[in-house]
């Protein structure tokens, strides 16, 4: 979950802007803002949406622009779904999996201690030093899944 405030990540931005030698702007503090309210997994044109509300000057362009930077500061991480990306806000969150529904969209967050265990053990197995990971499981929602017929999972 984003701070409370926010101010964690506007410090950690801030810090990689200057880093970068890149400049502050009024149109990517209030993405920013916008984005951490949001608080889940956003596309870009939800996001848009979400600053029109307060900042109607604001485009497409710099939406995009901003969300690259956040995820090169390390405050956001990208999923594409059916060609369409999707943000969260990562700063000071714990590592978790998602579950994503072809049908619908919807994306289900997890956790599971014994998966990462799991990976863990076989990277030790294989001598492979483990940097990161994403681990994502496309299927059906609880909603979805009753709708439609029993698909047959492919192995």
């Amino acid at each position: 979950m984003p701070t409370k405030s926010g101010r964690e990540e506007r410090e950690v931005l801030a810090a990689y802007l200057t880093r970068h030698a890149l400049k502050r702007s009024d149109q990517r503090d209030a993405t920013l803002e916008a984005f951490l309210r949001a608080g889940h997994h956003v596309s870009v044109e939800a996001l848009l949406r979400l600053v029109k509300r307060r900042r109607a000057d604001v485009g497409r362009t710099p939406i995009y622009r901003a969300l690259k930077v956040f995820k090169d500061a390390g405050l956001a991480s990208e999923l594409l779904l059916g060609g369409e990306a999707r943000f969260e806000p990562i700063w000071n969150r714990d590592h978790h999996d998602h579950f994503v529904c072809v049908s619908c969209g919807e994306i289900i967050e997890f956790r599971s201690p014994e998966i990462e265990n799991l990976q863990d053990e076989i990277a030790r197995g294989l001598g492979f030093v483990i940097e990161g990971h994403r681990h994502t499981i496309f299927g059906r929602c609880r909603k979805c899944a009753a709708k439609a017929p029993r698909a047959v999972r492919p192995r």
